[in-house]
């Protein structure tokens, strides 16, 4: 398998001398599933009742693909009284280097589900991918990580020629409702996935029981890992 390089560029000095540029996103995997058990009572009994998500491969190809941007500084997010029932949103952080904005209030820019406040922010980001010819990047919120309090919405980006830092830049976000305190330094912010450009036609294939049992069947051989041991392939991000 071909090794393609990323290269990651400072968005200015300040940050080149003070922020961790995006890490491998195994560097990132979250504590409640490091400490998530394969068997929920603790061992194997039946497997196709007994698992959990831990032994599924695919999700945690997920949390470990790509590239993690994380926060160089802690959020305080807060709502404060300004009169009876009304309050305000407010949000406190380091102006230099900036890590965020807030646009404002959303009115008809795009649907936003009614568990986040209805207000757009923007992250900043520091450092920005560029990527060999032929390849984007997939800029979305942490797969899988529906414990942060925020969603960072996603995007493709065509990172072999978009190399440096705009203000077009931004990467917009939401907050949860209910949600006030800090997001602290070194919280995931964004997942950067990068992949090749290539042009797809789909296909409508008729049943084949025949392969189908057979793929089946090499899976099933196993009590568990059948999928690891027959499919699957390492992805290798540094």
């Amino acid at each position: 398998m071909a090794t393609q390089e990323i290269k990651f560029n400072p968005a200015n000095k300040l940050i080149e001398q003070n922020i961790i540029s995006p890490q491998p996103a195994r560097n990132y995997m979250p504590d409640w599933y490091k400490l998530l058990p394969a068997f929920r009572d603790g061992k194997f009994t039946d497997g196709a009742q007994d698992r959990t998500i831990k032994l599924c491969v695919p999700f945690a190809d997920s949390l470990s693909f790509g590239y993690i941007q994380e926060t160089w500084q802690d959020i305080n997010i807060s709502l404060n009284p300004v009169s009876p029932g009304i309050e305000e949103f407010k949000v406190n952080y380091l102006e230099d280097p900036k890590i965020m904005d807030i646009r404002g209030k959303v009115e008809k820019s795009f649907f936003i589900p009614e568990d986040f406040y209805d207000f757009e922010l923007v992250w900043h980001p520091a450092w920005i991918p560029e990527l060999p010819k032929g390849y984007s990047a997939l800029i979305t919120h942490p797969l899988n990580r529906f414990d942060l309090p925020f969603y960072t919405l996603s995007g493709i980006v065509e990172h072999d020629t978009y190399t440096h830092s705009y203000p077009e830049s931004n990467i917009p976000f939401l907050i949860k409702k209910g949600f006030t305190g800090v997001i602290p330094k070194g919280t995931p912010m964004y997942q950067i996935i990068p992949f090749k450009r290539d042009n797809w036609k789909s296909k409508k294939q008729k049943l084949d029981l025949k392969e189908q049992s057979n793929i089946n069947e090499k899976i099933r051989s196993y009590p568990f890992g059948g999928y690891k041991k027959n499919h699957w392939v390492k992805k290798t991000f540094n």
